[in-house]
């Protein structure tokens, strides 16, 4: 049984038992891992951890062959809560993890898109705007995954936001007025629509259909 303790981001619950969940997590130095926390539905204690995108430290054991990990000893590193309880930023959240769940593949480093997810969780307590922020994480993920074209390739309308995202930090990336940043969401938008089949079911929360 390997065992391996260190700190992840909560991405997705789901109920397995009466007192079970499974839970995927984004580790940060192996990428996606998919286990079990046991007995916390129901343990306050584990609940309050147990919140989206809330950066946990956890203990990580898993069998060979094993099609889920065994998730223990977790505790909170740094709350998303006060995120999610804000209305310009609760929709982001399931987003974010949606994105991360669908292009981190299973057990892929992926210390990059750690640092990323954290940046930009940091940019937003500390008063990012939200759809930068958005489209922030978008280019940079889209990066990471092969998909971003060479800049002639951008529409021109939108390739002054995805420049300037990947010239600076969050918190440095200036403001554009929000026609430019819909012509980087719609480019973005359709490199993800064109490379999975499908849209994000995150995707119609944010109201930009």
């Amino acid at each position: 049984m390997a065992l391996v303790s260190g700190t992840a981001f909560v991405l997705k619950l789901d109920p397995i038992s009466e007192k079970d969940l499974a839970v995927s997590i984004l580790t940060r130095g192996r990428g996606v891992v998919r286990g079990v926390v046991r007995g916390a539905r129901g343990n306050a204690r584990k609940a309050s951890a147990l919140q989206l995108l809330t950066e946990v430290s956890v203990t990580i054991y898993r069998r060979e062959g094993a099609d889920l990990a065994r998730f223990d000893s977790i505790e909170i590193v740094r709350s998303a809560f006060h995120l999610a309880a804000r209305a310009e930023t609760a929709m982001l959240l399931p987003y974010l993890a949606e994105h991360l769940l669908t292009f981190v593949p299973d057990s892929d480093p992926g210390e990059e898109i750690y640092r990323l997810t954290r940046h930009v969780l940091d940019a937003l307590s500390e008063g990012a705007d939200a759809d930068l922020a958005a489209r922030y994480f978008e280019v940079w993920l889209l990066r990471f995954a092969g998909l971003l074209p060479d800049p002639e390739g951008i529409p021109q309308a939108a390739r002054d936001v995805v420049a300037a995202v990947q010239r600076s930090p969050l918190p440095r990336v200036p403001e554009f007025p929000q026609e430019a940043l819909r012509e980087a969401e719609a480019f973005c938008r359709d490199l993800r629509r064109e490379f999975l089949g499908h849209e994000l079911k995150s995707y119609r929360f944010l109201g930009l259909t």
